[in-house]
This record gives structure tokens, C-alpha cells and sequence, in this order.
């Protein structure tokens, strides 16, 4: 049976490489570190360190057994947790969303889950928590529940739910020339300043993907990372805005954007909600993915149709 103190040691002697902060980290004697060390190699069978002077570094065993080491250690924490929280949600959930969802989706389902479970501490990452790599979506090892903003992904790694369609529209300010105009077409919308998000996200690269199936590249262009910044400088008639639905909603409602009547059919990327498939279900995270689906998925999600162009005539 591997000792979790002893696995405790060997995590901290690894990320400090070294036995002497280990054992100050600890609290320990060096000559207890030293001999936790010494046991588990034993037990294993194998050397966990290479030793080079007062400097450590693990084994490619010493590597494979830390992964494991994170996991026990981790799942031990959170049973702790639910045992001493009479088996109520707590400790810390880290959840990994980007900026929109953030600002947009998740405020509702964040402060309805904090009401609900007070022990349990959030802690939000603003990033596109998902990735995707030479080898498919990549989740960030310490990120419990990650959204990503994209067209539909599936990961054998992860457990993902699909959660609502988010229509992406192209939107103006009404004095720009293209309100209010019929069957726009992509070569006027490259004539004009777009205002994009960076590269990395997923529904600029559907638009560009979208003008680039009609043959046109994008033309001029103001990159930002910040939708509210896009958001603004659209209201300011500085070009055409590329954002979802969800963020310009109630402007369009007041009239203070409207929609350009292109493409003919609608760009839509989805909010999808992942797990890692290896990590322990514990309470917090069990009790945050059903409240996220269950209000996430409140409304219908049928795609809603594109706003009517706005009959103002450009200025």
C-alpha cells in the first residue's frame, strides 16, 4: 500500500528538486525525507531521482508515479473535505471559461451555485480553458470544469456536454453605411473595418472561413481581446463587429446596433462544457456540472433566427 505522507514528500521533493527546501516546506528533519524517499523507492522497486549533487530530478518512473501521486493525493483532499462537510459540497472548484461566457453565460449559474454551496470556494480562470493540440482538446490538469465558445468537440480524454447553440452575427452601429441594407455581400463586408477577437478564437476563424468560402480574405481590420472593446468601438461606428448574440443582445433590442444582413446562413459556435474522464467525481464538481445544465439548458435550444436588418437608412 503506497503511504500518502509518503507520496506528500515525494511531490514536494519533485516540484522543489531538492530534499533540503522539501524537508523546510514540510516541516521535517532532512534525514525524514531522505528515508520517506529511500521507502517508497523501495516498495517500488525502482529509483524515483536521479541524484546530482544537492540538486534532484525525477526518473522517467519517478515521472510516471507523480502523475498517480496528484490524483491519490488529490482525491484523498476531497474525501477529507466531504467526510468533515458531513458529505456537503466544499473545498475548491476551479472553473476555466473565456471572457464572453464569463461576462455573458455564467453569471446567473455562478452566483445561484455560490448561494447554493457556500463551502465551496471558485476560483475562475478567464482563458480558453480547452485547447486544441497535436493531439486532439487539451484541459488544463488543475481546471475541475472548463466552457469553451467553439464549433462542436469531442475528446476520448474528456466528458463533454453540448450545452446551447450561440449564434455569431456581424453588427454596425446604425449610422454605419451597411445598416439596413439587403443581401449584403462578402466583397462589401471586406471593404469595410472589421472588428475581430484574436486570432485564437473560434468564431472569428468561422467568419473568416465564411468569407473565404465566397473568396474573399479579410480585408482591414482591428484586433482585440476584449469583446466589450469591440462591443464599443462598434456603438462608436468604427466598423463591423463579429460577436455572438449573447454579448450584443441588448443593443440590438435597442436599436443602438443592428445586424448586417450576411451570411445567408447563420454563423453559430455552441457553449459545450468539459470534464476530465480520469478525475474523481467529487460533491463540488457533481453539484456545479447538474446546476450548469440544468440552467444552461433552461431555454430551448433551438437556434434562434437572425434579427430582421434594421430599415434606417445609412448616414
Amino acid at each position: 500500500m503506497l503511504d500518502l505522507r509518503e507520496l506528500k514528500t515525494f511531490r514536494t521533493v519533485a516540484a522543489e528538486k531538492s530534499f533540503t527546501r522539501a524537508a523546510n516546506l514540510l516541516h521535517y528533519a532532512q534525514s525524514s525525507v531522505t528515508a520517506q524517499i529511500h521507502r517508497l523507492e523501495e516498495e517500488l522497486g525502482v529509483p524515483l531521482f536521479d541524484r546530482m549533487g544537492r540538486r534532484v530530478e525525477l526518473t522517467v518512473a519517478g515521472r510516471q508515479l507523480l502523475v498517480y501521486a496528484d490524483k491519490l493525493l488529490d482525491m484523498a483532499e476531497e474525501a477529507k473535505r466531504a467526510v468533515q462537510n458531513d458529505g456537503q459540497p466544499a473545498g475548491i472548484l476551479t472553473v476555466g471559461a473565456p471572457e464572453t461566457l464569463l461576462a455573458y453565460r455564467l453569471p446567473e449559474l455562478l452566483k445561484q451555485f455560490q448561494a447554493r454551496y457556500p463551502a465551496i470556494h471558485l476560483s475562475l480562470t478567464a482563458s480558453e480553458s480547452c485547447a486544441l493540440g497535436p493531439g486532439g482538446i487539451i484541459l488544463a490538469p488543475n481546471v475541475d470544469i472548463a466552457f469553451t465558445l467553439d464549433i462542436p468537440l469531442r475528446s476520448g480524454s474528456l466528458i463533454s456536454e453540448c450545452l446551447r447553440p450561440e449564434p455569431v452575427f456581424l453588427a454596425v452601429s446604425p449610422q454605419h453605411r451597411l445598416a439596413g441594407k439587403k443581401k449584403v455581400c462578402a466583397d462589401a463586408i471586406a471593404q469595410e473595418q472589421v472588428l475581430v477577437t484574436d486570432r485564437a478564437c473560434s468564431y472569428r476563424a468561422l467568419f473568416e472561413r465564411t468569407l473565404m468560402a465566397e473568396g474573399i480574405p479579410l480585408g482591414a481590420s482591428l484586433e482585440f481581446l476584449s469583446v466589450e472593446a469591440i462591443k464599443q468601438c462598434a456603438l462608436a461606428n468604427m466598423g463591423i463587429a463579429v460577436l455572438p448574440e449573447v454579448v450584443i443582445a441588448d443593443e440590438l433590442k435597442r436599436g443602438t446596433l443592428v445586424v448586417v444582413d450576411w451570411p445567408r446562413r447563420p454563423l453559430v459556435v455552441y457553449t459545450q462544457m468539459f470534464r476530465h474522464q480520469d478525475k474523481w467525481m467529487s460533491p463540488g464538481i457533481s453539484a456545479f456540472w447538474n446546476l450548469a445544465s440544468s440552467l444552461l439548458q433552461r431555454e430551448s435550444p433551438k437556434l434562434p433566427a437572425r434579427p430582421q436588418a434594421s430599415r434606417t437608412p445609412a448616414k
